[in-house]
């Protein structure tokens, strides 16, 4: 930057002398021009009005000679081309040359500097004079001020899209846009709106006392109707505070010490599991590691929420009684009891509800010595999780009987409702998870999945609601605050810090989620669609693969991230494929369009593409790709030719 014309006119450079006034203002007008030059005679007329044309062309020969005597530099301030005057290089290195460039910029990065450069008014401390010099100051600045205050206000609204903006940044901005019009309550609006979407709800207030006192002083009036339903707008995005766990007097146990309240609430009512080792054919010994998976197995499914699991010590010292004996001894209401089958390394298991000894879920797991190295952690996942699974499944048939709603109930229903998405589901999958809530404020998992159908929702609704995902964010943490140990709030922060771009702090929070929970299916998808879209297609194919292992019959979002990650391993047939294994293709027409326009199949992404048109209208190919939270440029570049190819301008 060599000449500055924005704020107080100055060089960056040394000159040979003073600098005259008028060579600041006869730079400003050829960079302002439209055609980058003016004649000579509208030079003088604009400087010199009130001389004759001959003065005003004599004055403006000495003006010239005056910037070359000051300017010894190769590169000029000002040009001559025949009977026109032209902004030379040095001029072109100027912050306005650089702002009226910057501001017509694709990229967000170039636009907030163009903002930031307006550190004042245009030629800010020179003296307009009269006439019509005074006449073009006026016009320029204000159209100066209208070009920096716009941008202003879409670079913050650009910069807040994921609720994620440096504040910093959105502090300068603000301090720009108020510095050129300090009474101006558009101004004030944008920067509100732009700490609402951001979540800082402290600047918002700030902002709005300091707009309502500035309007009391100055003109004696009260903020907009237009500001004033930003604000209604804020506050009821507002994120809920995390539940406090603290229980009612009534569900205190009499004479119970407040330290132990908690621990023995979280028991009470819970159906109690007992895992037992298997059984071998009379005189055979059970292998160690056999035995050893039993106790892995039972260790995974002690961290579920919703029953609670015997330590294995306990069971494996009454396993020889008969079944009923067991479960007499240790109070439970499910076992699990298995054996191994004869001469093919077989594990065969199955659950058991007491009393009555009904079974309700069999199946059989190989468990040869040869492949135990490989495959003893996997197989313990697959076992803990689909148990899980069954014994959920296996309450919410007992709970529908029960006339009293119960947290749990409400929970698995929404779960059912989260299989297929669309908008209407998403929803009232949030209704029965609020539900649930309403019962049992302290229950984690249902705070989580709030936080999943509010990303979902904000995905399929084009990607624009920061409050959304600021929503869906605030619920995650409410998730990890009750139970830290448990990976589903970690695993859904991870996905809302994804679409935020915030991609270390995803990354960190997968990482914790996979630790905690190495076999949820739902998780390991979801990291591997993250890891998709940080350039580790192949590492997140892997975690597809391994979720479909753990879930071979998934919900339709499985196969949504299954075909993004195809695409970003630029195997466009294969995520094509994928999404026909979705009961609504509405929430993958992206993919489909992109990927059928990068195949060349013009006729059909163009179908694909005008359905997208008509559910995003006005959004480009780029607005579309920048959805998707791809880290890499080339990945966003890929998906962008593909829609275009298919039609979205």
């Amino acid at each position: 930057m060599i000449v500055h014309l924005v704020g107080v006119p100055h060089m960056a450079k040394p000159t040979e002398g003073v600098f005259p006034a008028k060579g600041y203002i006869l730079i400003a007008m050829l960079l302002l021009a439209g055609s980058g030059r003016m004649s000579r005679q509208a030079v003088a007329a604009l400087l010199w009005d009130d001389a004759p044309e001959e003065k005003a062309l004599t004055n403006l020969r000495q003006l010239l000679v005056r910037i070359h005597r000051c300017w010894p530099y190769e590169e000029p301030l000002v040009e001559t081309s025949g009977s026109h005057l032209v902004a030379g290089p040095s001029a072109r290195r100027s912050d306005l040359a650089t702002i009226l460039a910057l501001q017509k910029s694709a990229v967000l990065a170039e636009r907030v500097q163009a903002v930031l450069l307006a550190k004042g008014d245009l030629l800010d401390t020179i003296d307009t004079g009269g006439g019509e010099l005074a006449q073009w100051f006026r016009g320029e600045r204000e159209r100066f001020r209208r070009l920096v205050l716009t941008l202003g206000a879409d670079v913050l609204l650009e910069m807040t899209r994921f609720g994620r903006a440096p504040e910093r940044e959105i502090d300068i901005i603000g301090e720009r846009m108020l510095a050129l019009e300090p009474e101006r309550e558009e101004s004030f609006r944008a920067l509100i709106e732009a700490y609402g979407r951001n979540g800082n709800i402290d600047a918002v207030n700030r902002t709005f006392d300091a707009l309502t006192n500035m309007l009391r002083r100055e003109f004696g009036s009260d903020p907009r109707p237009e500001t004033l339903a930003i604000i209604r707008r804020i506050a009821a995005s507002i994120p809920r505070p995390r539940p406090e766990l603290i229980f009612s007097d009534q569900d205190s146990l009499q004479g119970q010490p407040a330290s132990e309240v908690s621990a023995v609430r979280s028991l009470a009512g819970l159906p109690r599991v007992a895992l037992f080792p298997p059984m071998t054919v009379l005189g055979n010994q059970l292998h160690v590691l056999h035995r050893a998976l039993i106790e892995d197995v039972a260790n995974n499914l002690s961290r579920h929420r919703t029953f609670a699991v015997i330590a294995p010590y306990s069971s494996f010292e009454v396993a020889d009684a008969t079944e009923e004996e067991r479960a007499t001894r240790l109070k439970v209401q499910y076992a699990i009891s298995g054996y191994i089958l004869p001469g093919v390394d077989q594990l065969a298991l199955r659950l058991t509800r007491h009393p009555g000894a009904e079974i309700i879920w069999a199946a059989e797991y190989d468990v040869s010595v040869q492949r135990m190295p490989v495959t003893f952690r996997l197989v313990s996942r697959q076992i803990a999780s689909t148990l899980a699974q069954e014994i959920e499944r296996d309450q919410l048939d007992r709970v529908r009987a029960d006339p009293k709603p119960m947290a749990y109930r409400h929970y698995l229903e929404g779960q059912i409702k989260l299989q297929n998405f669309d908008l209407a589901r998403l929803r009232k999958a949030r209704s029965d998870f609020k539900q649930a809530l309403q019962i049992d404020k302290s229950f984690a998992p249902a705070h989580a999945r709030i936080a999943q159908t509010l990303y979902n929702e904000w995905l399929m609704l084009g990607g624009t609601d920061p409050y959304i995902l600021n929503q869906a964010k605030a619920e995650a943490n409410s998730a990890i605050s009750i139970d830290s140990g448990g990976g589903m709030g970690h695993w859904v922060d991870a996905v809302v810090a994804l679409h935020q771009r915030d991609f270390d702090h995803s990354m960190e929070r997968f990482r914790e989620a996979e630790a905690l929970n190495p076999h949820s299916a739902d998780m390991l998808v979801l990291y591997g669609d993250a890891l998709s879209h940080m350039g580790e297609a192949d590492a997140g194919w892997e975690r597809f693969q391994l979720s479909l292992a753990l879930n071979p019959f998934p919900p339709d979002f499985y196969w949504w991230c299954g075909a993004t990650i195809a695409c970003r391993q630029q195997n466009f047939t294969t995520a094509i494929d994928l999404c026909k294994n979705m009961s609504s293709d509405e929430s993958v027409l992206r993919i489909l369009a992109s990927c059928h326009g990068l195949l060349g199949n013009v006729a059909t992404a163009k179908q694909y593409g005008r359905r997208l048109a008509e559910m995003y209208p006005g959004m480009t190919a780029l607005d579309m790709a920048r959805l998707a939270p791809d880290k890499r440029q080339e990945d966003v570049a890929m998906m962008e030719r593909g829609l275009r190819t298919a039609g979205l301008s």
